[in-house]
């Protein structure tokens, strides 16, 4: 379940096929067990989501959820599946509230939540660019808003001014005046690839040239492409690893012509964990959930366990911050947590 589709769809179709590409892999290896992975997009809208949530709650042949994509939808979905008992794991919703703050027995996630990235931004922003003055945005919803308010919280008095936009957005010439006023070394965004392309783009059109730092929404190949040149050079975080052992890549390059691109190795661990939960004997919500919270077991990108909210153990959390060169995402370094 998530924006197949849309603006924001390369956040999450890397994942999709990491999905696929597990379950092809165990199916030839257990071709008398037959399960199906049935895609829904809802544009990672809040709205489009619940109706797709109420079908699969009430279907029980759906024994499982790969999402949501996206913190918005996944917190308008999650008591939903809650009340149905059909478990949750997310391979890319990072609000930590969804956790921390309200969390369901269904939910897993096989991400960091965004109180560790919004720490691991603030200190590439003020030890790796050396900033003194940050101009931090976010986009007023569910992921942008509280990634950068951690993000305003731990920099302090480096911050020199916040901003607010919009979803949907595309004039930005308030927020482009206000960063021209502030001056700052450093600008962070909180939201989507659909409205930052165009606030960069006219940040570098009136001459601003300050970097620019976004959290794991812009981590898509749409990014690059939207931004044009305007994107170069820009710094994408994302809690997800570049995979370089083992045959992951090659494999999943064969399969869809293109490099392992956004959450795809958590995609593939997030299927793997249904896949075993299956191999055990799971046939009911009942038994996979039991089966998924007391899972642990080395999956691609970490120790995969949950703790009694959902989350991965924090030690095991990486952030990575990314680099768009020539308009592609490429790793740039791991960013310390300590």
């Amino acid at each position: 379940m998530g924006a197949l589709s849309g603006a924001n769809s390369s956040i999450v179709l890397p994942s999709v096929d990491g999905a696929k590409l597990a379950l092809k892999q165990w199916s030839a290896d257990n071709p008398d067990c037959k399960i199906e992975l049935v895609d829904f997009d809802t544009e990672g809208d809040p709205a489009k989501a619940t109706p797709v949530a109420t079908k699969m709650a009430t279907d029980d042949t759906f024994l499982g959820v790969i999402g949501g994509a996206f913190s918005g939808e996944t917190r308008a979905t999650k008591a939903i599946y809650g009340d149905a008992g059909l478990t949750m794991i997310s391979q890319s919703a990072t609000a930590t509230d969804l956790t921390q703050e309200d969390p369901s027995p269904v939910f897993h996630r096989v991400v960091g939540y965004d109180d560790i990235q919004g720490t691991a931004i603030a200190k590439y922003l003020s030890d790796v660019i050396g900033a003194k003055k940050v101009f931090v945005i976010d986009n007023s919803d569910a992921y942008g808003e509280p990634l950068a308010a951690k993000v305003t919280s731990e920099l302090g008095d480096l911050v020199a001014a916040n901003d607010k936009t919009q979803v949907a957005q595309t004039d930005f010439s308030p927020t482009v005046s206000k960063v021209n006023a502030a001056k700052p070394d450093a600008i962070f965004y909180g939201g989507y690839i659909a409205e930052a392309a165009p606030l960069l783009k006219q940040l570098r059109d009136a001459g601003i040239d300050a970097p620019f730092v976004g959290g794991d929404g812009l981590y898509g190949a749409d990014f690059g492409k939207a931004a044009g040149a305007a994107g170069e050079g820009a710094i994408i975080t994302c809690p997800c690893v570049p995979i370089e052992e083992g045959t992951f890549a090659a494999d999943f390059e064969a399969e869809t012509g293109a490099a392992p691109g956004a959450y795809a190795a958590e995609g593939f661990d997030a299927m793997n964990i249904f896949l075993d939960a299956f191999a055990d004997g799971a046939r009911t919500r009942e038994e996979v959930e039991a089966f998924v919270d007391g899972y642990d077991e080395k999956g691609l990108t970490k120790q995969l366990a949950f703790d009694d909210n959902g989350d991965v153990a924090v030690e095991n959390v990486v952030i990575w911050a990314y680099k768009v060169v020539d308009g592609a995402l490429v790793p740039d370094q791991e960013i310390s947590l300590s």
